[in-house]
């Protein structure tokens, strides 16, 4: 079983889209048995693949209120694809994490021990993480129990000059957890321009990590999806993002071996 961390301390650079539409494309294309955790207090992934509703979710999990993961799994109503959700519940988590209040000392490796019961069980394939923009509880835990971690970059200097200081962090949390890797990162909102094209190939030839081939272009249908509450792929399918989605996964797919996942 692989397990993808979404990371980038950035706001707005793609990452819920990123997940969500990850999720999606493995578990209705590729027919892979996959598990979204939500792990930011946005809550912006669980909004886009399941209804309202009162839920435990990961926050459950973190504060130890759930001992077993199928207490907090959501289906999602598309086959293959269930969610742990968030709540706002998970700035509590962080909160008691910093103040000393009630600490949560196993919340670093409570996501490790559900992918490994997880796995135990046979019960997916793939599991997707969608991390909040900062180095947050859920956010280590969620480095902790990756396989690979997935960088959304916009093609922009402060992008380019913040992801020397990601990889540096991620370097720390190796101490905990030596065999994450940095599968790559994803750049985002690309459009034809010269400024953008000359910011996509200054990240090509001086990032620290390796880059995909394929762009995700910018297009406002993804902003329509998320008036929608659904992924691009099922709210505008041709469109650019869409189709490139769908492109990045297939090389993902190849690139991490998961054609035999």
């Amino acid at each position: 079983m692989r397990t993808f961390a979404i990371l980038n301390m950035k706001g707005g650079v793609g990452k819920t889209t990123t997940a969500v539409n990850l999720a999606y494309l493995l578990a209705a294309e590729y027919r892979l048995r996959t598990l979204l955790i939500d792990a930011d207090p946005q809550a912006n992934a669980t909004h886009a693949l399941l209804p309202d509703g009162d839920r435990t979710g990961l926050a459950g999990l973190l504060g130890g209120y759930a001992t077993v993961y199928d207490e907090v799994v959501a289906p999602s109503g598309i086959p293959n694809l269930d969610v742990i959700p968030a709540s706002e519940e998970l700035w509590g988590i962080d909160l008691n994490e910093r103040t000393g209040d009630r600490p949560l000392h196993g919340t670093a490796s409570a996501l490790r021990d559900l992918r490994d019961a997880a796995m135990e069980d046979d019960a997916y394939d793939v599991i997707v993480i969608d991390c909040p923009p900062n180095f947050s509880a859920a956010c280590v835990a969620a480095i902790n129990a990756a396989n690979s971690i997935i960088i959304p970059v916009l093609p922009d200097a402060f992008s380019a000059a913040g992801m020397d200081s990601l990889v540096y962090q991620i370097d720390g949390v190796r101490k905990i957890h030596p065999d994450v890797r940095v599968a790559g990162c994803l750049v985002t909102q690309w459009h034809r321009a010269d400024v953008v094209e000359d910011a996509t190939a200054h990240l090509r030839s001086e990032s620290p990590v390796p880059v995909f081939d394929t762009v995700i272009r910018r297009t406002d249908k993804v902003l329509e999806a998320t008036w929608a509450r659904e992924p691009v792929q099922t709210w505008s399918p041709f469109s650019a993002a869409a189709r490139d989605y769908r492109a990045w996964v297939k090389e993902l797919v190849r690139k991490e071996g998961l054609e035999n996942a």
